[in-house]
């Protein structure tokens, strides 16, 4: 709260900014929601004392004459070098006292910075709570209210009919319809010129105008007016419903099925588990096997991931989660189906597989449900949560460690291929698999005291990373290596009984 009055905080004051609108407030409870979470479910307890002073710190982003320090029990609020406020710390663990004090003072900062009374209040909440978390760990992070919600369309799905647009000589292309939306059934197909959406032409709506025209609340109609090749144009109303973009795409190869997957959303298992039963139907008898892509796929939510995973494998471990808040701690186990009915499968990882996708690879690794081909994944080896704060905004918070079913966790060494593609010099599909033709690759239980190491280790970890680097390599090497791979039964086997691995600590 403010200690005393402006008559006695010494030095030449600034002039209260003045302006010709009137500021909008920044709420308290965006920051009293933030910081609560923080201290209800991080890793690690937190110093609020450190954490909220740092926020303060952050509004000189914006105004670079803006500092706060704290000298014993008293935070000290400066702007263009003269003090404007004092107000008396709370407790390192107070975290609603931190946040009404940040309230305070940023409104106080507001009054003798012109450009902090110009800035909108979502520039405050951004610069003040990313300076809070970067005292957390680097997967800790707030996102603003517009980005936050093209977040959640992707992840958790939106209002729409499913297709996505593009623009192209003056015109606009209907692509990416996505199958059994509404749009879809409709007979909109991914080509289709859109002219019109509820009577206004596309030529003159930006790209923007029309994203948000197709968007809008479930059970209500939209009417778009389109063309196919030289026909006439029809109208096409549509009901709106909740979508969630497919990140499944399936194809075939050598009578090899292979599954992409670009990210896990509300709705990747279930496309995953189509994928496959449409593409067993189609190969038939001569399907030898599945190939389950995994590069590039930065992950997303977790019970997705354990819901991948549970689709191939038939019993055991998943997964378990540990964190210091008491619903963090969590054992994911497999349901008695596998939806490939022990077919072969083989994962590809590369450096940008991180978190899901990681699950997914170490959980069908460690149970020996299948051989995981390519370059050692990212190691993002923790569980964030998901807070909507009042604003629309979103906080992402660690809150627990993945431990894969061999007990070793993700964090910073990722998962080991049992057949790595990315060392120096191997280009060649043959070459790469004679090792392990011969006899002379490598058990993945020789990582073993390695990986137990790795999460705290610098030399553990660098053994590791050295074993299979995360360097970037030829693309079409790692599926050339999987298809030869599926195509010799016996070199599969023996692969997969190289791919189990010891337990390194039960949990």
């Amino acid at each position: 709260m403010l200690a005393v009055g402006l008559g006695s905080l010494g030095g030449s004051l600034p002039r209260p900014a003045e302006a010709a609108t009137e500021a909008a407030f920044v709420s308290e409870q965006v920051f009293a929601v933030a910081y609560g979470k923080i201290a209800e479910v991080y890793l690690q307890q937190v110093d609020f004392g450190r954490l909220g002073l740092d926020g303060l710190k952050g509004l000189a982003t914006i105004d670079p004459t803006a500092r706060a320090e704290r000298q014993g029990n008293t935070v000290r609020l400066y702007v263009s070098g003269s003090v404007i406020g004092e107000y008396a710390a709370p407790s390192l663990s107070d975290a609603a006292g931190w946040a009404a004090l940040t309230t305070k003072a940023v409104e106080r900062a507001r009054l003798y910075s012109p450009t902090l009374y110009q800035a909108v209040p979502e520039r405050v909440y951004q610069v003040v709570l990313d300076s809070v978390m970067t005292d957390l760990d680097g997967y800790s992070r707030y996102t603003g209210t517009q980005r936050a919600t093209s977040e959640r369309a992707q992840r958790e799905g939106y209002g729409g009919i499913g297709l996505s647009l593009e623009t192209a000589n003056g015109r606009t292309l209907i692509r990416n319809v996505v199958p059994r939306s509404p749009a879809d059934r409709a007979g909109i197909r991914s080509g289709d010129q859109l002219l019109a959406i509820d009577g206004d032409l596309t030529a003159r709506l930006s790209e923007s105008d029309m994203r948000d025209r197709l968007r809008g609340p479930t059970g209500t109609m939209v009417l778009l007016t389109v063309a196919r090749d030289n026909n006439p144009p029809r109208r096409a109303p549509i009901r709106r419903e909740r979508v969630v973009p497919n990140t499944v795409n399936a194809s075939v190869s050598e009578q090899v099925g292979v599954l992409k997957v670009d990210r896990f959303n509300a709705a990747t298992a279930s496309n995953l588990r189509d994928a496959v039963l449409s593409t067993r139907q189609s190969v038939g008898k001569g399907l030898r096997g599945f190939v389950l892509d995994l590069r590039g796929n930065p992950g997303g939510l977790l019970d997705q991931a354990v819901a991948v995973a549970d689709l191939f494998i038939a019993q055991g471990k998943i997964i378990t989660t540990e964190g210091r808040h008491p619903d963090s701690r969590q054992r994911f186990e497999a349901g008695p189906d596998d939806i490939a009915e022990g077919m072969p499968l083989v994962v590809l990882v590369d450096g940008r597989s991180a978190s899901s996708a990681e699950v997914v690879a170490a959980a069908l690794q460690d149970s020996g449900r299948a051989v995981v081909v390519g370059a050692s994944s990212y190691g993002k080896g923790s569980v964030q949560t998901v807070t909507r704060l009042p604003n629309d905004g979103e906080l992402f918070l660690t809150w627990s460690r993945i431990y894969t079913p061999a007990g070793y966790t993700l964090h910073r060494q990722g998962v080991q291929p049992t057949v790595c593609t990315s060392r120096t010099g191997q280009d060649d599909p043959v070459a790469l698999l004679s090792d392990l033709r011969d006899g002379r690759a490598r058990p993945m239980t020789q990582f073993a005291g390695w990986r137990a190491r790795a999460a705290d280790d610098e030399e553990a970890l660098a053994r590791l990373r050295e074993a299979c680097p995360w360097k970037e390599h030829e693309p079409e090497l790692d599926l050339k290596v999987a298809l030869r791979l599926l195509a010799e039964p016996a070199l599969y086997q023996r692969a997969v009984a190289l791919s189990s691995t010891n337990t390194v600590a039960e949990r």
